[in-house]
């Protein structure tokens, strides 16, 4: 699908069109999502430009690969889906001409959304294709934040269900499995991590990028580019603090599986210490002599049992008193 945003007096319109069809006067962005082959093969004809194909685009991003020819500049970077079932980091192409900026893309975030709308609602913040490419960065950076704040937030509620005494209260399961949930729940939050510190080093790369090739004189650009790029070095940092984090908190909840395991362990071998001392007597009688007096006691019976029951109170007693129960 071909969007095109263009200059229509003092405002901005948006026009959806097919790729056989001319690209209206004083383009400002033109954003292709989930572009045809088609549409690859007639745009570049209509803007007398080269498009990178898929196999170009994905080598690129691969070797952080940004160039400039003929006056475009040519720039990838990953962007973070919004789908919660699959997070995933999706390759976004940026073509920037003096005139106007291209995208290309087969996923469609938020971010894409809000800069449609800022360019219907407020056309003059947008002169020219600089400062459009500078507020689609800002915009996805900014998303990017709420994706880092979600990692917060599910640390945070995890921290408080790992380290505290009534953390579990309510939750229906076993201790093991509570314990992994909270172990699926970290896998969930550090993969989500590592999409945003990927998604934020490559914009890093772009707005460096960017900041370098902007023509001398456009001191306003290159003031909003380095706010940008002192924003995405922030949630770098960030995002190596949360890595940690994580870390942190799998060792933590390892070794509550860990001691859980050792509760179960301790359970079995108190049992069988408490046993040993009347399979012992059982074991004693129960061999086959001639010459067993006790055998043939009318109280050896009671006996028997007698010391059997002694046998398993004075270890629980003394387990007791020590407070290893």
């Amino acid at each position: 699908m071909i969007t095109i945003f263009h200059r229509l007096g003092e405002r901005i319109a948006e026009t959806q069109q097919r790729a056989d069809q001319n690209v209206p006067d004083e383009p400002v962005w033109i954003d292709l999502l989930n572009p045809t082959e088609e549409e690859l093969r007639h745009l570049p004809q209509n803007l007398n430009i080269a498009l990178p194909t898929r196999e170009e685009t994905w080598r690129n991003h691969a070797l952080n690969r940004m160039y400039t020819r003929d006056g475009t500049a040519y720039m990838t970077a990953a962007v973070i889906s919004d789908d919660r079932d699959a997070r995933a980091c999706g390759t976004v192409t940026f073509i920037l001409t003096p005139d106007f900026l291209i995208t290309l893309r087969d996923i469609d975030p938020p971010p894409f959304l809000a800069l449609q709308e800022r360019l219907l609602l407020m056309p003059k913040a947008f002169p020219d294709s600089v400062d459009v490419l500078t507020g689609l960065l800002e915009a996805i950076v900014l998303r990017t934040v709420v994706h880092s704040d979600e990692v917060i937030t599910g640390l945070d509620g995890l921290s408080r269900r790992i380290f505290s005494s009534r953390g579990f209260e309510g939750e229906k399961g076993t201790p093991s499995d509570i314990m992994h949930g909270v172990l699926q729940s970290l896998g969930l939050l550090a993969d989500l991590n590592s999409r945003i510190h990927e998604s934020i080093s490559s914009l890093q790369r772009v707005a460096g990028f960017l900041r370098t090739h902007t023509p001398a004189g456009q001191s306003d650009h290159s003031r909003a580019l380095g706010t940008l790029l002192k924003d995405t070095q922030s949630i770098a940092e960030q995002t190596t603090f949360l890595s940690n984090k994580i870390s942190f908190q799998l060792d933590a909840a390892l070794g509550m599986i860990n001691v859980e395991q050792n509760q179960i362990g301790k359970i079995f071998s108190t049992t069988a210490v408490f046993f040993l001392p009347p399979a012992l007597v059982a074991g004693v009688y129960g061999m086959n002599f001639d010459h067993m007096p006790e055998l043939h006691w009318s109280l050896g019976y009671p006996l028997a049992l007698g010391l059997m029951g002694v046998a398993v109170l004075v270890p629980y007693w003394v387990f007791k008193r020590r407070g290893w129960l």
